[in-house]
């Protein structure tokens, strides 16, 4: 309650840079974000629908999540929830949660560094960051828990029905209004973190690449924008870019916190797997430029 007072009481001092950061967030939203998620979200939204929560469409669920970037990853993790394939759920939800390729290599190789090729090196560190994460974070769910969760610790909206899953007659018009309610979510958070992220590059007292790392933490797209502007060496600006993306920012965490609502997996273990992931991510990209 007192951030939200807080935030409304900048944003009524300070109507100048709530505009910059408002315009950002719709031009991130409808430069970036519309184009490159629309089709993912249609189609996973239809998935739901069609397959049902099988363990074997993990497989399935991984490949979108490679392809689709966030928080579509999230989306497709949360329909299996807690129940476990070959990963536990948790660990599923790390993997298919990633940046998209074709965000990686037209927006950071080719926008921000000129380097297409640069964009699918970080993309490739970040996919092995997360598998080992949560490949390991499997394997010790195994041995702490010995095997799988039981329907008794499945959230009774994650059942699967006798048939495996109703299909609704306007299936069409579901699959339209769950789109544009996932677009809508996504976009509001996208909007408040842009706005957040634009207060912080006023902080002129701050060093650009110290507002950049910040601007990074809440919506990364902004603060790789800042970091890649910034007169360091071009290493120091592809690990911070790839640990930024890695992570993801608050507003990719916020994101994933929507999709997984009601699933029984944890945003707070998302969380801390990240971390690990993007410590990873970094190391593994410092591998590849030696």
């Amino acid at each position: 309650m007192v951030l939200c007072l807080l935030i409304f009481f900048l944003c009524l001092c300070f109507p100048e840079i709530t505009g910059s950061g408002v315009k950002n967030g719709l031009s991130l939203i409808a430069g970036q974000v519309l184009p490159a998620l629309y089709p993912f979200i249609l189609l996973t939204t239809l998935f739901k629908y069609l397959a049902g929560r099988r363990p074997a469409n993990q497989y399935l669920s991984i490949l979108i999540g490679f392809l689709s970037g966030y928080p579509l990853g999230a989306k497709v993790a949360a329909e299996h929830g807690p129940s476990t394939g070959f990963l536990s759920g948790q660990s599923l939800l790390l993997i298919c949660n990633n940046p998209s390729p074709a965000y990686m290599i037209s927006f950071i190789g080719l926008h921000c560094f000129g380097a297409p090729f640069l964009g699918f090196r970080m993309y490739i560190a970040i996919i092995i960051g997360n598998l080992i994460t949560g490949l390991l974070f499997t394997f010790m769910d195994r041995i702490l828990y010995r095997g799988s969760l039981t329907s008794e610790n499945i959230p009774s909206c994650l059942k699967d029905t006798p048939s495996g899953i109703t299909i609704q007659k306007n299936l069409l018009d579901q699959v339209i209004r769950d789109t544009f309610s996932i677009i809508i979510n996504v976009s509001s958070y996208i909007l408040i973190f842009s706005v957040a992220a634009a207060f912080i590059q006023r902080l002129s007292f701050f060093p650009g690449t110290a507002q950049g790392l910040l601007s990074g933490l809440l919506e990364m797209t902004t603060g790789i924008q800042i970091v890649a502007a910034q007169p360091i060496p071009m290493t120091i600006k592809i690990y911070l870019t790839t640990g930024i993306i890695s992570f993801g920012g608050l507003s990719v965490m916020a994101q994933t916190n929507s999709m997984i609502a009601g699933s029984g997996l944890s945003i707070k273990k998302y969380m801390t797997e990240k971390t690990i992931a993007c410590a990873i991510a970094v190391s593994v990209m410092y591998m590849i430029n030696q």
